[in-house]
């Protein structure tokens, strides 16, 4: 489906936490002043800072988005124990050696790896990662913002809880590193999606910004509440008249042009087509509503 560049959606996304937040680093730092568990850092030419890495926003997304198809009855895969049960795109394709085209591996999938894509198939989604700084802000505006989200950083303390006494567990004390405050910056892009596709990824944004979905770890603890907005909504299409969806239809990949009502959009000439840029909040959801009452019935 991507022989073809039809349209792209990008997500321009502030990640604000609410409250503490943690994403593990995963390794061991041996100095004796580290935490237990320390908030995962990289490397910039600006510094060394925390950030959130783009592979664990897509296991977020992903997971809400699975659980939204079911609640529309869609058949997805399962996981258990690393293994997937009952349905494996994966799998079933790997046993079919006709299968080698998008062509014929996209309607063999499920709507989840329609759009997050699997061993076989490329995702529809790509994941930037998010810094506490904009791509665009001068190297000291970076450097300003590195220092000021280490102000955010705090220590917390854990302790296992006996199940059958009630009491703690001796010598089970921990610390975890949290981020309490501050600000993230990054994108979400979509190359070529169906309309349900963006409907999906804008749904997820929602129950992550009304507090149903939490990120990262220590969820049950309270942490991983966050702010998410959408600061600007870039579309790229190739129809300078109407947006470009991708349409599977007949064994084929198809244009799909669906006229838009937009209000308080910027609109120039691109050179595959138009580019529109919304910065507006309220003309945001107004996209996304008129988006609905386009959805095919059959998604």
């Amino acid at each position: 489906m991507f022989k073809t560049i039809r349209n792209f959606h990008k997500f321009q996304l502030k990640i604000v936490p609410r409250s503490g937040f943690h994403i593990g680093a995963g390794d061991t730092d041996i100095t004796p002043i580290a935490s237990d568990a320390e908030f995962v850092r990289i490397s910039t030419p600006w510094g060394r800072t925390v950030y959130i890495p783009g592979s664990s926003l897509k296991g977020v997304f992903r997971s809400d988005a699975e659980a939204l198809l079911k609640s529309q009855n869609k058949e997805v895969c399962e996981l258990a124990k690393g293994d997937r049960k009952d349905k494996d795109c994966g799998k079933d394709i790997n046993n079919n050696n006709n299968v080698e085209k998008s062509e014929d591996i996209y309607p063999s999938v499920c709507p989840s790896c329609k759009t997050f894509g699997n061993m076989k198939m490329a995702s529809v989604v790509r994941f930037e990662d998010f810094f506490p700084f904009k791509s665009d802000e001068s190297d000291e505006e970076k450097i300003k913002h590195i220092d000021e989200i280490e102000k955010y950083t705090s220590i917390r303390n854990g302790i296992k809880i006996d199940r059958f006494t009630g009491s703690t567990s001796k010598g089970a004390l921990y610390d975890y590193e949290v981020i309490t405050g501050g600000c993230f910056y990054g994108n979400i892009l979509l190359k070529n999606p169906e309309i349900w596709q963006v409907l999906l990824i804008y749904k997820t944004i929602n129950n992550i910004k009304d507090g149903f979905v939490k990120v990262g770890g220590k969820k049950s603890r309270g942490l991983g509440n966050l702010d998410i907005q959408i600061e600007a909504l870039v579309i790229n299409s190739k129809s300078e008249k109407a947006i470009t969806f991708t349409k599977f239809e007949d064994g084929q990949f198809k244009d799909n042009n669906v006229q838009f009502d937009f209000q308080n959009a910027f609109k120039e000439r691109d050179l595959i087509g138009q580019k529109i840029t919304i910065t507006d909040k309220a003309a945001i959801e107004n996209y996304f509503q008129q988006m609905l009452t386009k959805l095919p019935e059959s998604w």
